[in-house]
Order: C-alpha cells, then sequence, then structure tokens
C-alpha cells in the first residue's frame, strides 16, 4: 500500500466519481482505477460497490476510511511539526470508539480540548461493535488504553476499572405519519396493540430485561418484537412496519424522518470509561477521563 493508492482512496470516498478524483489528483481515470483495484487486492477487501455510473463504500469501505483519515491527518500533522522544527513529544492515549452517532458529536470536542489544554495526545482506535465483548481483552493486552462504553457489555474484571459518565434512557423510535410522531413522551398505554421492535444487542443485559419484565407486566396489551441490529429495526420503522425502542444514545440526528421520543419508564442504561487499573498511564487516564467527561455534558446539551 503506498500513498497514492491511499489518497486516490481517500478523494474517491469523499467524491464518489472516478471522473472528479481524477481531475482533483492530476491522474487519468485509469490510473485511479487501478490504484484502487491494487489497493483492493492488497488488503484482500472490496472498498467500493460498484453500479451502473454509480459507486458507493462499501461497509468495511466506511471502516477503512475513518481510520485513513485519522491516520493520514496524524501523519500531515508530525511532518508539518517537523518542517516548523516544533516536534513535540506527548504522551499518547489510545481510547476505543465505535462510531456512534453520539460518539460523533463528543469526540471532537474531547480531542480539542485535550489538544489545547494538555500535554496528551488522544488517539481513537476503531472498535467494531460486534466486538465489544472483547474489550476486556484489548485493554489488558494494551491495544487501547480506555473505552467510553455501556457497563451492560462489560464482564468487569480485577485488572479493569469502571467510572460512570452518563445514564441514559430509553426512546420509542416513530416514522412520520404515525400518530405518535408529534408526542413529547410516550407513555406504556401509547404501545398497546402496536407492533413493536425491541432492541436487544446481547442476551441478559439487565436494563432490557427489566424493561421486557415492565412492559410484560403492564395492564396493557403489549407485544414486541427482538431484534439484535439497530439497523435492520429501523430499517424496519423506516418501512412503516412498526415502531421500535431502543437505547436513548443510538439517537442519530441524521433520521430526520424519524423521531426518537423518550418513553418513560424507570430503566436506564449506564455509559462509563472502562480502564486498566494498574497501567502505568493511570495519572494521564484519569486526566483523559475528566476531559472525556467535560465534552459530553458540551455535547449532550446539542443532543
Amino acid at each position: 500500500m503506498n500513498s497514492t493508492q491511499v489518497n486516490c482512496f481517500l478523494t474517491l470516498a469523499k467524491t464518489l466519481n472516478f471522473t472528479q478524483t481524477a481531475q482533483k489528483m492530476y491522474l487519468s481515470q485509469s490510473t485511479v482505477s487501478k490504484n484502487i483495484k491494487n489497493l483492493e487486492k492488497e488488503l484482500q477487501v472490496k472498498l467500493f460497490k460498484r453500479g451502473y455510473h454509480q459507486i458507493a463504500l462499501t461497509d468495511k469501505g466506511k471502516i477503512f476510511f475513518n481510520q485513513m483519515v485519522l491516520s493520514t491527518s496524524e501523519i500531515n500533522d508530525t511532518i508539518t511539526n517537523l518542517r516548523q522544527s516544533s516536534t513535540v513529544l506527548r504522551p499518547k492515549i489510545k481510547m476505543g470508539y465505535t462510531d456512534l452517532p453520539f460518539e460523533k458529536k463528543w469526540l471532537p470536542v474531547a480531542l480539542r480540548l485535550i489538544n489545547t489544554q494538555t500535554n496528551l495526545e488522544l488517539k481513537p482506535f476503531f472498535v467494531d461493535p460486534g466486538q465489544e465483548h472483547n474489550i476486556n481483552k484489548l485493554i489488558c493486552d494494551g491495544t487501547i488504553d480506555l473505552m467510553l462504553m455501556q457497563k451492560d457489555i462489560i464482564n468487569e474484571k480485577d485488572e479493569t476499572h469502571y467510572v460512570e459518565v452518563l445514564q441514559k434512557g430509553f426512546s420509542v423510535v416513530v416514522p412520520q405519519g404515525d400518530s405518535l410522531f408529534i408526542k413529547n413522551n410516550i407513555d406504556f398505554s401509547d404501545l398497546a396493540n402496536r407492533q413493536i421492535y425491541l432492541w436487544n444487542g446481547h442476551d441478559n443485559f439487565p436494563a432490557i430485561e427489566s424493561l421486557k419484565f415492565s412492559l410484560q407486566s403492564s395492564p396493557y396489551d403489549i407485544n414486541y418484537q427482538e431484534e439484535i441490529d439497530s439497523s435492520i429495526l429501523i430499517a424496519y420503522v423506516r418501512a412503516k412496519m412498526g415502531i421500535g425502542i431502543v437505547p436513548s444514545i443510538l439517537y442519530n440526528k441524521d433520521d430526520t424522518d424519524l423521531r426518537y421520543i423518550p418513553l418513560k419508564t424507570n430503566q436506564k442504561l449506564s455509559y462509563g470509561i472502562l480502564s486498566l487499573v494498574s497501567s502505568e498511564k493511570r495519572a494521564n487516564i484519569n486526566i483523559i477521563n475528566k476531559y472525556i467527561a467535560q465534552a459530553i455534558n458540551i455535547s449532550k446539551t446539542q443532543w
């Protein structure tokens, strides 16, 4: 993998147009195409879906794009510092993230705060959401130093330490045109005789199990179908096949045709930072934790 291949990929991922990419890079269209094909062959991964006069990033292409944007930004910053002869060695703290919409809101704020107010460097490390059960291993073997995540997912061990940052409840996802769309809050009575898709990403989440018990014990006729994949749940709601119940943290402001309406229930999900107890970076991790909490408090007022 060379810099030309990477630059071709990044530019094409932004333009989704071979002609525009070739013009921006002052290359022929065939050269751009050859670089993309060689990159995919080397990675053994399909980065783009190709259709008639249109292309799009595959899911793995999106992951690779996010990682390469971060990597190239770091390389460019290092080159700039070297040229200005002002390179400062900043201790790095590696933070796992899963690219949730909420993370896209607070992570830039945290990066800016930490970069301007400390001598530390927070380095994001993408963690596949399907691998969240391996977080303890990633932290214990030093792949990452910390991660903000839902407490129910964590199989906390003696070696790791969890600090709660915020609590969030559940929201009902409602499509435009639904009678519930104009409501500011949703009661259990609103759920009676509705087709409901309930997100349950892992077995035996205490908060999910508690919510299920409350739904089943209510005096209303509430039936639900559990769905492990939130994207499929949203697709069902968007197709007006029913309404969904998801953790409020999954709210996506880009879903302009949907509303995420708070569900009036006592169940809350805890979100916090998991890190290694005996880490030699403990003092720096504590500083990072403080600024992450500050960034989240700033961001959640706009959420």
